[in-house]
């Protein structure tokens, strides 16, 4: 009878152990899944964040991009104006505008200070002009159409260019340190 009791009390430690083991392993339990939907959601909050983050940069980017390609065009413009619409009265004015937008070395080639002022007698017109930029390879593709006018019998013949501008970046502005002329021909 005593081994009969010890059996039964053994068992019932055994059950009340196996009934707070699972009472207390289930409440675990139930507490990770807490913990884990609280992680799941903050990693979706933080998912939110960071494709928020990687829209606004993107924005940014090419807001970025947008404003340096209008840089190196208004710089390129310039600089087509002020070395080949030459015409007989705007040297000076060709020569401020290039003050801003090429290097001094290719100021000193194009607008040399021991260079007296001489009589023209042909001038260029630009007339239209398509500039393509390049952010990457420091440089813009320009394609423009314009006119060489003889001055002294009025004659006029068309034709049009392709250059390209090779740019440095200083500070936050864009300058053109050389070009090349890669083709020319009568229309």
């Amino acid at each position: 009878m005593k081994s009969d009791l010890f059996l039964k009390t053994a068992v019932l430690v055994i059950g009340i152990v196996v009934v707070v083991g699972v009472f207390v392993g289930f409440r675990v339990y139930d507490n990770q899944l807490e913990q884990i939907d609280r992680l799941k959601a903050t990693i979706k909050q933080k998912d939110n964040q960071i494709a928020l983050l990687e829209t606004s940069n993107q924005g940014l980017d090419q807001e970025h991009q947008e404003n340096e390609f209008e840089q190196i065009t208004d710089a390129v413009n310039t600089f087509i104006y002020s070395i080949y619409d030459v015409r007989e009265d705007n040297r000076e004015q060709r020569q401020k505008d290039a003050e801003l937008v090429v290097t001094k070395d290719m100021l000193e080639r194009f607008f040399p200070k021991t260079e007296e002022e001489n009589t023209l007698s042909m001038e260029y017109r630009i007339k239209d002009i398509n500039i393509y930029p390049s952010v990457e390879k420091e440089s813009a593709l320009v394609v423009f159409e314009g006119s060489t006018v003889n001055l002294n019998n009025g004659q006029r013949e068309d034709n049009r260019i392709t250059v390209e501008a090779f740019l440095q970046n200083e500070g936050e502005k864009w300058i053109v340190n050389d070009f090349k002329q890669i083709h020319a021909e009568a229309l």
